[in-house]
C-alpha cells in the first residue's frame, strides 16, 4: 500500500528540539507568575571569564571571532554524517514515495531547524489573574500541541500568536477565550465567552482606525483566525464563517483581491504566508466554497506561496510549513482546484440547459463532456503525481512520525480520488472502483488513530462515511466516528457524524451521489472541516 522510509533516509541526522522543550508545564507556570521575569539570560556579576581574568592581573587578551579554538583540538562528534549524494537509489516506488529523489535534486537540506521564537523566552505580562494563566497554559501546553501536525517548536500557534499577545490585548483575550472554550467543549461557560467578546470589541475598535500600520493588520488577521478557530472548536456552524466573511472583507480591501500584494501589506515575513496558508485551508474545507468555489482563485494562493501547479504534478516548494496541514497541503490546493474545476463545469451545463436549437445544443454538450473528461484526467494525474510536502517531512524526529504523517497523505491522495469522482462524474459510491478505494481508505485510518496526526482527519472521514454502502461498513464508520469523537475535543467531528447518517437516509443503497455540502446547506449550516 506505502512504503515506510527511515530517519536517515531523509537525512533527518541530529536534530534536537528546542531548549524550552523540556520545561515543564510547573516550570512555565512560576515563570508566567514571576513578576521579575524578563526572559533574559542571567549574566554573571563578574564578567565573562577574560574580566575576570583581568581583574586578577593577567592580561586580557582579545581573541578574533572564529579562532578562539583555531589551536584547540576538536572533539569529534559523535553524530551519524549521511551524505545526501550516497543515499541509494530508489526504484519501484509509487509517486508519493519518490521523496528521497526529491529531497536529492530539489531539497536543500537544513543541519538543524531553528523555531522561530522560544516561547518560553518571552517577557511575559505580570498581572495575568490565576484564571487566564492557567487558561494561557492549557492553550501553550494542550491546544495548541492537539490542533498541530509539526512539532511544538515549529508551530506557528505558538511562535506567531504568543509573542503577538504580550503586547496585544485582544489577541491575549483570544486565545484565553479560545482555551477556556476548548477546555469546555461548549458556549455555555461564561467565563471563555467573555473573553471571547473582549477581543471582539478590540477588535472593532481597531477596525474603526483611520490609519492601521503593518503591525496592526498582523494582529488584525491574527485575531481574526483565533476567533475563528474557537468557534470551530466547539461545532459552531454559523458565527465562525461569520468571522471568516469579515477576515475575507478584510483581506480583499486591504490587497485589491491580490494575495501576492498581502504578504507585502502584512510584512512578508513567514508568518504572514503561513496566515495566508491558513486562509486557504479554511477556504477549500469550507462547505460554502464547495457549493460556490473558493473566496480566493487556487492560482492566487499558489502564486504568493511559492507552489507550481503543473499540468501532471503540484510542486509546494514553500518554505512555510503549516501546522494544520503538515505534509499535506498539497492535497489542499488539488482541493481547491477540483472544486472551482467543479464550479466551472456547473456553470457550463447551466449554459447548456438553456440552448434552444438542437444542433447548437448537441455541439455545446459535445464540448462540455469533452472539456469534462480532460479535466478529471488531469486533476486525477496530479493527484497521483504529486508528493508531500517535503520541508515539512525534515521536522519529525524518528520513523514512527514518518510513517504517521506518510500515511496521513495517502489518505488524502485516496479521499480526494473519491472526491474527484464525485464532485465531476457524479459517480454512485456504490460502483465497485469507489469501493475498492474505500477499503484501502479505511485500513490506512485506522492505522493513524489515536495518534499525532488524527486531528487532520476531518474531511477525509466525511469522504468515507458518505461513501460507506455496505452495512457492515456503515456500522463500523459509526463506531469509528462515536470513538474519535469521544476522544478528540474539537466539536466539528460530532458534526460529520449528523450529516453522514443524514447522507445515508437520502443514498439508503449508495446509487446516488450525494453531497455533503448539500445536506450542510439544507441544514442551514456552515460546516467548517478544518
Amino acid at each position: 500500500m506505502f512504503n515506510a522510509f527511515t530517519v536517515n533516509d531523509l537525512a533527518l541526522v541530529d536534530q534536537k528540539p528546542a531548549n524550552s522543550a523540556g520545561k515543564t508545564l510547573a516550570d512555565f507556570q512560576t515563570f508566567l507568575n514571576d513578576a521579575n521575569s524578563t526572559g533574559r539570560p542571567i549574566r554573571s556579576r563578574s564578567g565573562c571569564g577574560e574580566c575576570r581574568r583581568r581583574k586578577l592581573g593577567i592580561e586580557c587578551v582579545w581573541r578574533q571571532p572564529g579562532t578562539e579554538r583555531k589551536n584547540t583540538k576538536r572533539r569529534k562528534s559523535q553524530a551519524i554524517k549521511v551524505r545526501v549524494s550516497s543515499i541509494e537509489k530508489t526504484s519501484g516506488f509509487s509517486p508519493t514515495h519518490t521523496l528521497i529523489d526529491t529531497l536529492r535534486t530539489n531539497v536543500e537540506l537544513p543541519a538543524k531547524y531553528e523555531p522561530q521564537v522560544n516561547v518560553f523566552s518571552l517577557p511575559f505580562i505580570c498581572h495575568l489573574s490565576d484564571t487566564e494563566s492557567r487558561y494561557l497554559d492549557y492553550y501553550i501546553n494542550y491546544v495548541s500541541a492537539t490542533l498541530s501536525l509539526l512539532p511544538q517548536e515549529t508551530n506557528y500557534l505558538l511562535s506567531l500568536y504568543i509573542p503577538l499577545a504580550v503586547h496585544n490585548k485582544a489577541i491575549l483575550n483570544g486565545l484565553i477565550g479560545w482555551s477556556g472554550l476548548f477546555l469546555a467543549g461548549t458556549k455555555s461557560e461564561e467565563t471563555p465567552m467573555k473573553y471571547i467578546q473582549n477581543a471582539v470589541d478590540l477588535c472593532d475598535k481597531t477596525l474603526k482606525s483611520d490609519t492601521l500600520t503593518i503591525s496592526d493588520k498582523l494582529e488584525l488577521v491574527c485575531l481574526f483566525f483565533i476567533l475563528c478557530a474557537a468557534e470551530i472548536c466547539v461545532g459552531d456552524v454559523k458565527n465562525w464563517y461569520d468571522i471568516f466573511g469579515r477576515l475575507y472583507k478584510f483581506i480583499l480591501n486591504e490587497c485589491n483581491g491580490n494575495l501576492k500584494t498581502l504578504l507585502g501589506l502584512l510584512g512578508d515575513t513567514e508568518g504572514a504566508k503561513w496566515l495566508l496558508s491558513n486562509f486557504l485551508y479554511h477556504d477549500v474545507l469550507s462547505s460554502s466554497s464547495h457549493e460556490k468555489g473558493t473566496l480566493f482563485p487556487i492560482d492566487q494562493y499558489c502564486e504568493a506561496l511559492n507552489i507550481i501547479p503543473g499540468t501532471t504534478q503540484l510542486m509546494d516548494s514553500s518554505s512555510v510549513c503549516d501546522p494544520l496541514q503538515g505534509c499535506v497541503r498539497p492535497m489542499f490546493v488539488l482541493l481547491g482546484q477540483i472544486i472551482n474545476t467543479r464550479n466551472k463545469l456547473d456553470k457550463m451545463q447551466e449554459d447548456l440547459n438553456i440552448i434552444k436549437d438542437r444542433d447548437s445544443y448537441r455541439q455545446k454538450r459535445f464540448e462540455f463532456l469533452t472539456t469534462l473528461e480532460q479535466d478529471f484526467e488531469e486533476l486525477e494525474t496530479r493527484i497521483k503525481n504529486t508528493n508531500p510536502h517535503t520541508p515539512s517531512l525534515l521536522l519529525l524526529k524518528d520513523d514512527k512520525e514518518l510513517e504517521d504523517h506518510l500515511t496521513l497523505f495517502e489518505i488524502y491522495k485516496l479521499s480526494l480520488r473519491i472526491y474527484l469522482r464525485y464532485m465531476m462524474r457524479k459517480t454512485p459510491p456504490a460502483l465497485p472502483e469507489i469501493q475498492l478505494m474505500l477499503q484501502e481508505l479505511t485500513l490506512c485510518m485506522d492505522v493513524i488513530m489515536d495518534t499525532n496526526v488524527q486531528s487532520g482527519l476531518c474531511f477525509a472521514l466525511m469522504v468515507a462515511g458518505i461513501s460507506c454502502v455496505d452495512p457492515v461498513d456503515r456500522e463500523q464508520m459509526e463506531a469509528r466516528l462515536r470513538s474519535f469523537s469521544s476522544k478528540f475535543p474539537v466539536k466539528n467531528f460530532e458534526l460529520v457524524l449528523i450529516l453522514i447518517r443524514k447522507a445515508w437516509e437520502l443514498n439508503k443503497d449508495g446509487s446516488q451521489c450525494v453531497n455533503w455540502f448539500d445536506i450542510s446547506e439544507s441544514m442551514g449550516w456552515y460546516l467548517s472541516l478544518a
